[in-house]
């Protein structure tokens, strides 16, 4: 077999081969020769039959196998003479691929290569921290907001809903004095406007509502309205008052009691909400930063990328934009005059992220931040109780949908990210 690579360009190499016709012959009859060794015919001894008797039965199947077998071949013989670094198996059907006229096979294909990346000095970038501290005001803020959330509505009496309170009423539209819309029991408060109602009207006649209380108020009639002829003409919103309630906050007692043993009085509870709130911005400023070292690092890395696999990325996300527009039933016209107008930002988007990719799989692979066995489960177990579900449930979710690779490709970016970090040098204002 004579092989060929040509690799003058950086992000593709170019694989021939030439089986000449003797060595293809002879390698069909030595498969075939295997066969007979491994099969009984009535009429010969084992290893005895005629190669015309078993080129009759086996000879398609056999040189599909030996036309695999110097596709392999060829592919691993480049790789390994030549250092390739392939982004994935090239698609190679050898059912498909015919002898040239003299018997002879000959092959050529192409392998899309990782990107020779130069990396710049990523570590001890510097970067400014733009964490604040946490202030007293957004922790009695927090607090105020962890009581409204602990609350239990209780009847609001004679004098009506309070600012916080709602009420469960009848909700009716009407068009020249005839319903087109009407729903039983809906909990409205004063952020809850109905469509087509005007929000400061209906948040001033929910003051003080009681039960029993019914008001009317002018409105344009929603466009989801099954009576297409009354859609975006003058109406009627009717709101019949059943229960009106207010939202009465747990003592402190009770609310110490949810938060657990860590708090047990208003100084403790302060010191849990700054510390939480710490926490939680800690956090956003990380990735904040994490975003910003990575972005420095690709700013100043230039390399070419893989043609073949920047049109397949960037008709990925054209068919998601077409899937989405199917779904809310735009036509074949519209999803194709979207598809074309979005193409351009569609690739600079597929482009950005296989950047993104290739640099944190370089730095990855210089830092030997490997991706484990433990990592995996640990990330799962993360998804599975995010979901409420079991680790088992969504092991079987991934492994039936592949989603294998874009885990450990999702949990070697945070690695980066992290490492990234903690490396740089953070300084801090003042």
């Amino acid at each position: 077999m004579q092989l060929e690579v040509d690799t003058s360009t950086p992000t593709v190499a170019k694989v021939s081969f030439n089986v000449p016709a003797d060595e293809f012959d002879q390698s069909v009859k030595d498969g075939l020769r295997h066969v007979s060794q491994n099969m009984r015919m009535k009429g010969f001894r084992p290893g005895k039959v005629p190669l015309a008797v078993l080129e009759k039965q086996f000879g398609e199947g056999v040189r599909k196998e030996v036309k695999e077998s110097f596709l392999q071949r060829a592919y691993g013989q480049a790789l390994e003479e030549h250092e390739l670094k392939p982004i994935a198996h090239p698609r190679l059907a050898a059912e498909d691929m015919e002898l040239s006229d003299d018997g002879s096979f000959v092959v050529e294909f192409e392998v899309a290569l990782r990107p020779q990346i130069e990396l710049p000095d990523y570590r001890s970038l510097t970067i400014a921290s733009e964490l604040e501290p946490v202030m007293d005001e957004q922790v009695q803020t927090t607090i105020d907001e962890i009581r409204q959330q602990q609350s239990t509505p209780e009847p609001a009496g004679d004098e009506g809903i309070d600012e916080s309170g709602f009420v469960i009423a009848d909700l009716n539209f009407e068009h020249e004095g005839t319903s087109v819309f009407d729903r039983e029991g809906m909990r409205l408060n004063g952020g809850s406007v109905p469509p087509g109602v005007e929000a400061e009207a209906f948040a001033d006649a929910l003051k003080g509502a009681k039960g029993g209380d019914r008001f009317e108020l002018t409105m344009t009639l929603p466009d989801f309205l099954e009576n297409e002829d009354v859609r975006g003409k003058e109406g009627m919103c009717i709101v019949t008052v059943k229960e009106a309630m207010n939202l009465v906050p747990p003592t402190d007692e009770a609310l110490f009691e949810v938060l657990g043993d860590e708090v047990n009085d208003l100084d403790q509870l302060k010191a849990f909400v700054t510390l939480r709130l710490g926490e939680s911005a800690q956090q956003r400023e990380d990735n904040r930063l994490e975003t910003a070292l990575l972005d420095m690092v690709l700013q100043k890395c230039d390399f070419d990328l893989p043609e073949s696999m920047l049109a397949q990325q960037t008709e990925a996300r054209l068919n998601q934009i077409a899937q989405q527009m199917e779904s809310e039933g735009k036509s074949e016209e519209e999803i194709e005059a979207s598809k074309e107008a979005q193409r351009e930002s569609s690739q600079e988007d597929a482009a950005k992220g296989m950047r993104a990719l290739f640099v944190v799989e370089t730095i990855g692979e210089k830092e030997e931040l490997l991706v484990t066995n433990e990592d995996l489960d640990a990330e799962l177990e993360t998804i599975a109780a995010r979901n409420q579900s079991t680790l088992e449930e969504v092991k079987e979710y991934y492994t039936q949908n592949n989603l294998g690779q874009q885990l450990a490709i999702e949990i070697l970016e945070k690695k980066v990210r992290r490492f990234l970090r903690e490396s740089a040098d953070i300084q801090t204002p003042g």
